[in-house]
């Protein structure tokens, strides 16, 4: 593809949306880029535009269609998944999660995974759209064919512009507010539903064709206007150039434009991009890590990640100037590995090659430096240090110790046949070295062993006037005044093989081989592990070295980590801004130095020189959702195509509980560093650890009610800032529903009680039985009784009676003493058999209804008001009292109550009439009342006999209610009230 076909395709489509940037490129030396390309899954080579969805998730258009990056993997679209073309100008996310397609032939747009096209109101010529944005009220606006159209609904209506103007670009500010370039015109701006004629290019800039409108990110009166040969702004509604003698030097078209977070801009041209920085500006293309082919597109996301897509070389993402590499480009031999590093008497850097010899840098470029040749050859150098007498020591691994400095190369006398690891110096100005077999220490011209440390020793540290500790296979050892402290903490860090140790104010720092970084605070003898899980890229530690800021480097297996003490927490933190594309390499053991705000370390590949005074925008977090949730067939069944894919809120039965959740962290910068914590909400109580892995499965969950809750972490410790959510249910089986159990248990309380019922209605059926029986023995019983008591008593009262009578036949008429006691014995006798009679009555079974009581009652008043001048009453007792039963006791207590009362008015009342009354008072209780027309008497004076006693006495025992009321003068009442039984 030439490039005559680029600038057509170029000018059909608009190429740019910017602003944010990771770096200040005024510091840099070298910039690095993250490359991707179609090896990484990228759709086609050849970028158009970017966009950043809701997710967070990079889409990118180019010539062989669209795709999604989700920091890990590509997802395409093309004409096969609906698409009209599959060349994408220009993508766009909106607010709503619908991502919009501006293609060659047309709109599209994708919701829910379904691509809908959309097709203008009016015809046109093209059907090219250019540009895509949506204004602050939410309303999508597109450039097709160089005019402007409003989304509305399905429908892609004309904006009110007039037939012949030309609409090349349009933005929209902070406030939400819509502009639009007008070929030959200028600018406008939507106020409300009209368009205002804002910005006039004069005959100067009439034929300045626009591509881009940029808004100031800090000055909100500045707007930037770009078009292919120039840059100018905006402000006080008037055009003029801008940064004129920095954009003299750029010869090329220019294509895009965004502005960084330090307030640089950055301009893509047909030869890589230009950023305006100050008074100066830099050009990026191959040379310095970028390309040389045209930038369509640059793109500073939500997340500050910033985004170049080459036309024919894919995208790059700026990582900014944290590092220079020096390797072969650099006139670094490949064949030599840098193990060591120091700076010699002229304050320039020393490099120590394994491969044998010392390289020194002057800040401008590399020289080698002679070293003696055989059979005293300084082969493999291990580590190098400079004292303070500008003597350099050279540690190696075949040729002994060396001396080095103005003089030249001495050879340590005795030193042969040992394998260097570590040099220092004491305040003494002795050199105390860690070889392979053991501790030594070189004073007044000799090389002697430290006794006790005879085993392999790798890193030393000085922490006092004559204290010294020593890193060894099998953890930590002090020495004191030359002596090794037997009483120190032998199973501090015991079994642990030391690599690297650095004292950082009261806390030593520990580097192991396959144990991460330890952290012991010397004063409280508090030890904190850190490992990969706290953000580290390896947990073998080579070399540790701190800063001016007081931030420590550490050289890692798999590259260089950076961390920072809080000390409100007293802990540090990984604070690493590292992109996912960041090289792995291993670094080399004690091979850091630091100098001039630049922090030099030794690895495998090359020497990677830090700058420390970057400037780096904090990550923010990343961003987490839940891909997919799978449920997984049953055991036996294929697990690749038998699943089914869940909403939120499904409901499955019992027996469809194995889940597969899969969820992912957005973190485009580094993705691999994401790490997750989750919990299933009705399962688990905590959510768990930090962990790597994006999938959990449940296989067998029990039924109830679930909420998955997922959250992210980036590698330096931010967790998103929210949890993704996915509720579900697994509905039990009937028999184990709570209405089940429910239903169960009052079927059984049910049944129990109609068994309790049963049993109590046969034992009430039986004690009725029994009831009935005792009645009706004791019915028999009176009724034998009182057949007997008359037939016996009644036939002795009988006989006294006629025996009494022959007697008083046969005594003399003229005794009359005599005669008077047989007539008293007859009288006696006579009211004996009398009394009997209610006795009889009472035992009589034929008494105990309300009937016969009241019958009874009557027959007493009768009797005793027969031969007297009082009129005595009682009517009104009717057959069918016969039905209301009476307790056996009842009949004879209400006739014994009512029978003193009539003697009683008999012999005290003087009445001319006496009435008895009877009625109900409810359907329950009966109501009986004596009355008289006496003389009556004050109730205050009622003498307490025997017959008032008894008369209140029976009542209590019927539990009945007594009432007498009585005025002198006036007569006197008497009433009864007691509750009655109905037969059935």
């Amino acid at each position: 593809m030439n490039k005559n076909f680029l600038y057509r395709v170029i000018m059909l489509v608009c190429v740019v949306w910017f602003c944010l940037i990771q770096t200040h490129p005024v510091f840099a030396q070298k910039y690095t880029f993250s490359h991707f390309d179609i090896e990484d899954g990228l759709i086609q080579s050849q970028v158009n535009k970017f966009s950043m969805d809701s997710d967070h998730r990079l889409w990118i258009a180019t010539f062989g269609g669209a795709c999604r990056f989700d920091g890990k993997d590509f997802l395409g679209y093309s004409r096969q998944d609906g698409l009209p073309n599959n060349f994408v100008g220009t993508v766009f996310s909106d607010k709503t999660g619908h991502t919009w397609f501006g293609t060659l032939d047309g709109l599209a747009m994708l919701y829910n995974g379904k691509i809908k096209n959309y097709k203008p109101a009016i015809s046109l010529k093209r059907n090219v759209v250019t540009s895509i944005t949506q204004d602050g009220a939410g309303t999508v606006w597109v450039i097709m064919g160089y005019r402007l159209f409003k989304i509305t609904g399905d429908k892609m209506q004309p904006a009110i512009l007039s037939d012949s103007d030309k609409v090349t670009a349009v933005a929209v500010d902070s406030s939400g507010k819509l502009y639009a370039a007008v070929y030959q015109k200028g600018i406008y701006n939507l106020s409300g539903n009209k368009w205002v004629y804002s910005t006039p290019f004069n005959a100067k800039y009439g034929s300045v064709q626009v591509k881009e409108i940029l808004f100031d990110r800090f000055d909100k009166q500045k707007i930037y206007i770009l078009t292919w040969n120039g840059l100018y702004y905006i402000s006080n509604n008037q055009i003029m150039p801008y940064a004129v003698k920095q954009m003299a030097t750029v010869k090329e078209q220019l294509l895009s434009i965004a502005q960084d977070a330090f307030g640089d801009l950055w301009i893509g041209t047909d030869n890589g991009a230009y950023c305006i920085v100050d008074d100066d500006i830099i050009h990026y293309n191959s040379s310095n890590g970028l390309t040389d082919n045209s930038i369509a597109d640059i793109y500073n996301d939500a997340d500050n990640n910033l985004w170049l897509g080459s036309l024919g070389n894919g995208v790059y993402r700026c990582e900014g100037n944290k590092y220079v590499t020096f390797d072969g480009s650099q006139g670094l031999p490949d064949s030599k590995i840098v193990m060591a590093l120091t700076l010699d008497w002229d304050n320039h850097i020393l490099l120590g090659a394994d491969g044998g010899g010392l390289i020194r840098y002057d800040g401008k470029k590399l020289t080698n430096i002679p070293t003696p040749k055989a059979p005293k050859a300084l082969k493999g150098i291990q580590c190098l240090y400079t004292d303070k007498n500008k003597i350099t020591w050279i540690g190696t691994s075949q040729s002994g110790l060396w001396q080095y400095d103005e003089k030249g190369f001495r050879q340590v006398k005795g030193s042969d046949e040992i394998s260097y690891n570590c040099i220092t110096a004491d305040s003494s100005g002795i050199i105390w070295l860690a070889t392979s077999m053991g501790c030594y220490y070189y004073e007044n011209g000799l090389l002697k062993q430290l006794e006790g440390v005879s085993s392999f020793s790798s890193s030393l540290v000085v922490t006092g006037r004559d204290s010294l500790f020593i890193g060894t296979q099998n953890g930590i050892v002090l020495s004191l005044n030359k002596k090794v402290v037997n009483t120190f903490n032998q199973n501090l860090l015991k079994n642990c093989a030391i690599l690297s140790m650095i004292k950082y104010h009261d806390i030593m720092l520990i580097g192991t081989d396959d144990r991460g970084l330890f952290a012991w605070d010397m004063k409280s003898g508090h030890l904190k592990n850190y490992t990969v899980n706290d953000g580290l890229k390896a947990n073998a530690i080579y070399s540790l070295i701190a800063d001016e800021f007081g931030k420590i480097w550490i050289g890692t297996g798999r590259g260089v980590n950076r961390m920072q003490f809080n000390a409100d927490s007293k802990r540090f933190m990984v604070i690493d801004n590292t992109g996912s594309k960041e090289p792995i390499f291993e670094t080399n053991q004690n091979a850091i130095l630091y100098k001039d705000h630049q922090i030099w370390v030794g690895t495998t590949k090359a020497v990677m020189v830090y700058n420390t005074r970057v400037k780096m925008k904090p990550s923010p977090p990343p961003h987490i959702l839940i891909e997919s949730v799978k449920l997984m067939p049953k055991i036996g069944s294929n697990r690749d195509t038998n699943y089914v894919y869940l909403s939120d809120g499904a409901r499955l039965n019992y027996n469809q509980n194995h889940l597969a959740i899969s969820f992912l962290g957005i973190y485009l910068k580094n993705p691999d560093g994401v790490s997750y914590r989750y919990k299933l909400v009705g399962l688990d109580s905590t959510f768990c650890s930090p962990v790597k892995n994006n999938i959990v499965e449940y296989p067998s969950l029990p039924p109830g009610k679930y909420t998955f809750k997922v959250k992210s972490i980036s590698p330096d410790g931010k967790v998103s800032a929210g949890t993704a959510n996915f509720s579900f249910e697994i509905v039990p089986p009937f028999y184990r529903t709570l209405t089940f159990r429910i239903s169960a248990v009052v079927f059984f309380v049910l049944i129990g009680f109609g068994l309790q019922n049963i049993w109590h209605h046969g034992k009430i059926q039986r004690q009725q039985v029994i009831e009935a029986m005792k009645r009706e023995e004791k019915i028999k019983i009176r009724q034998q009784t009182a057949e007997d008591f008359h037939d016996d008593l009644g036939n002795k009262l009988t006989r006294i009676a006629i025996l009494s009578e022959i007697l008083n036949a046969k005594i003399d008429p003229n005794k009359i003493d005599q005669r008077g006691l047989v007539d008293q014995i007859k009288q006696n006798a006579a009211a004996l058999y009398n009394g009997t009679k209610d006795i009889l009555w009472a035992l009589d079974p034929k008494s105990d209804n309300l009937y016969e009581t009241l019958v009874h009652i009557k027959e007493i008043g009768i009797e005793l008001f027969q031969d007297v001048p009082a009129d005595f009453k009682f009517e009104g007792i009717d057959e069918s009292l016969h039905q209301i039963k009476l307790p056996m006791e009842y009949s004879r207590n209400i006739t014994m109550i009512f029978k003193e009362s009539l003697n009683n008015v008999l012999k005290h009342a003087e009445a001319n009439h006496v009435i008895l009354q009877w009625m109900y008072i409810d359907k329950n209780e009966v109501r009986l009342r004596l009355i008289d027309d006496g003389k009556g008497f004050k109730c205050e004076n009622i003498t307490k006999g025997h017959g008032m006693h008894n008369i209140k006495a029976r009542a209590k025992r019927i539990n009945a209610e007594l009432l007498i009321v009585s005025e002198e003068g006036r007569g006197t009442s008497v009433e009864l009230k007691f509750r009655k039984n109905v037969a059935a």
